[in-house]
């Protein structure tokens, strides 16, 4: 199943190749963050670069790049759930940790001496308090997404000839009339 980021996610340079790489698939320079939920067997490592990262300065951004095209292709709810919940998680998503980030931006930034440093600290505060927001909004996606799984009908045994007499009843005898 292509991609929805293919367009972007072609390689447009290649590393050292090992023999147990795909044809034309770059290999890592230097270790990337893996999720806890592992990739499915076709799918390889994230490509280095992108056309708009040739340079593949962006790790992390390839990392959630990769989590997304996970995402997409997910053969069932409650996978696309649990990718779900890297992000979502409130103590350890994505987005929780997204929100730490900035606002160690904004305390970074204030740090300064100069003239704007108060104004964008303020912004990178602001933005991580937007995130939590996020988080709270979201906080039952994940119970959520997980419900929209069909529940599997219960499977009953089929009942034998001998069990479609109720309880109770007299059996009729072979061989004997009433």
């Amino acid at each position: 199943m292509p991609s929805p980021h293919s367009a972007i996610r072609s390689p447009t340079s290649t590393t050292s190749s090992r023999a147990s790489d795909p044809p034309g698939r770059p290999t890592r320079s230097r270790p990337l963050p893996t999720p806890s939920t592992p990739a499915p067997a076709a799918q390889g490592p994230p490509p280095l670069t992108t056309p708009s990262d040739p340079d593949g300065r962006y790790a992390y951004g390839l990392v959630l790049l990769d989590l997304t095209d996970r995402l997409s292709g997910a053969p069932d709810l409650d996978r696309a759930a649990a990718l779900v919940d890297q992000i979502l998680d409130p103590a350890d998503g994505l987005l929780a940790r997204l929100a730490d980030f900035f606002e160690a931006a904004g305390e970074k930034a204030k740090e300064s001496e100069a003239d704007d440093s108060f104004d964008l600290g303020a912004d990178f505060e602001e933005a991580a308090a937007q995130l939590r927001d996020i988080g709270e909004t979201l906080h039952d996606a994940t119970e959520r997404m997980r419900a929209l799984a069909p529940t599997p009908s219960p499977v009953r045994a089929p009942r034998s000839l001998g069990s479609a007499v109720p309880v109770g009843t007299a059996r009729p005898i072979p061989g004997r009339s009433r």
